[in-house]
């Protein structure tokens, strides 16, 4: 804990020199992009991202085009400056913001500045606005060393304290072993080592790229950071591959022997077959002898479709024979409704394989509606049964609501159930989240409160 205390503050000494720099060069303003004048700027159009395991790893654009391809398209649009740095990552469609989040790109906006040998992350939402990420995360704050090559991460607050993300990792801390390999340890705030993600149970890792930085083997090295090490399921190392456009085509989990192993999830090895898109067109599962299988949620692929602007809108499920099958809890097709531009979903309704509606659990959920009011100063997202009946979904509630003010910056968030009384989020611990913003339109606080109107810490790492 002492070692992370001491890096905490010199870190902290940096970064409230880098902000004052920022500060005085007007970032975020007056015709800069990330402190970048316009005309220093080259943007590259891409339809996905590079899958990218560990924040070590550059953001890049996957499916690389250009800008005449992209008209009416879904894409990614990454801005570097002279200097060929990173300074700007987007999601757009037709010059407009839109929402994303995944676990890798954080907001539909991103932008990075550099400030000797500091490297920070700011997180926009599809309104422009500066927001907080996986939980509440602020920035990031990246270290490098005299080589230029990162050496540590930072999550800070809104107060620019340290801050623990939604995987519950607040620091990441590397060493370069050689030109293609570093090792990576994470830590939360109490300075304990953590997994990687959710669902994983990689400690310490080594992480081995090729020769143009594209992720190729991740490594368990245990608790100690010396030995390969299994996790539960027996898997040592995991492997992926890409296609001559570095989207994704497999990813595979091999024990101390190099041999083929099932995961965590049951699964030996995936492959996908990319679409035009962000997203894979299919995907399929196979054992540890690399022969088709069924998961244990009881499918052996998944087949997607999309509409003109890219957007997924039927995920269905297939046995071994490539025949429509249901999951274990009766889903062989989730479809989805985009309002006309193609900008935001409508809802998403739920069938078998035979393209009967179903509804799931004890509420019999069929369908996720999201309304948007005449001014857009409130969406609403709420779950309906077989009916069409208001009724309490996956965490308890029935109705997310979204609140705006007349500047488009979202004043509150809050949950309630089909009586339309407040309720907990029960994944988060929350009813209502109050946000405050200053003269300059910056996020400057936000509380949150549970359903008996007492102010709480939401629990943004639930077990996953």
């Amino acid at each position: 804990m002492k070692h992370l205390t001491i890096i905490a503050t010199l870190i902290a000494v940096q970064w409230m020199g880098a902000k004052a720099t920022m500060a005085m060069e007007g970032n975020y303003h007056f015709g800069y992009l990330g402190g970048i004048p316009l005309e220093d700027k080259t943007t590259i159009y891409a339809m996905g991202m590079v899958f990218r395991e560990t924040p070590f790893a550059d953001m890049r654009g996957a499916g690389i085009v250009n800008r005449k391809d992209v008209d009416n398209l879904k894409h990614f649009e990454l801005d570097y400056d002279s200097k060929n740095r990173l300074v700007e990552v987007r999601y757009m469609l037709n010059d407009q913001l839109l929402p994303y989040a995944d676990r890798f790109v954080r907001a539909s906006k991103i932008i990075i500045t550099y400030q000797d040998s500091l490297e920070i992350r700011t997180f926009f939402n599809e309104y422009g606005h500066r927001t907080l990420v996986a939980g509440n995360v602020y920035s990031t704050l990246i270290v490098k060393d005299a080589h230029n090559r990162r050496k540590s991460l930072t999550f800070l607050g809104l107060n620019d304290e340290p801050v623990a993300n939604d995987f519950g990792i607040a620091s990441y801390h590397w060493k370069v072993e050689s030109a293609n390999q570093i090792v990576e340890s994470r830590f939360d705030l109490e300075g304990n080592l953590v997994r990687n993600r959710p669902e994983f149970q990689f400690m310490v890792t080594r992480f081995r790229f090729d020769d143009t930085g594209m992720l190729e083997r991740m490594t368990h090295l245990g608790l100690d950071g010396q030995h390969i090490t299994v996790d539960d399921a027996g898997a040592a190392h995991i492997e992926v591959k890409y296609d001559s456009l570095g989207r994704l085509v497999e990813w595979a989990n091999y024990d101390t022997e190099d041999q083929l192993v099932k995961g965590m999830t049951g699964i030996a090895k995936i492959r996908y077959e990319p679409s035009p898109y962000a997203t894979e067109q299919k995907a399929f599962f196979f054992d540890e002898k690399n022969n088709p299988m069924s998961t244990p949620w009881g499918v052996h692929g998944v087949l997607y479709q999309f509409d003109a602007f890219g957007n997924v809108v039927d995920r269905r499920f297939v046995g071994e024979f490539n025949n429509p099958v249901d999951t274990k809890n009766g889903l062989g097709i989730e479809k989805t409704h985009y309002t006309p531009d193609g900008k935001h979903v409508q809802a998403t309704a739920y069938y078998d394989k035979t393209e009967q509606p179903i509804g799931f659990g004890a509420n019999r959920i069929h369908r996720i509606l999201v309304e948007c009011d005449a001014k857009s100063e409130l969406i609403r997202t709420s779950f309906r049964n077989l009916e069409g009946e208001l009724v309490n979904g996956w965490y308890g509630y029935a109705i997310e609501e979204k609140v705006f003010d007349e500047k488009g910056r979202m004043v509150a968030l809050r949950y309630m159930d089909s009586e339309k009384e407040m309720v907990n989020n029960e994944e988060l611990g929350v009813a209502e989240f109050r946000y405050d913003y200053n003269c300059s339109d910056a996020l400057e606080g936000f509380e949150a409160y549970n359903q008996e109107s007492v102010k709480v810490e939401p629990i943004w790492n639930p077990v996953h």
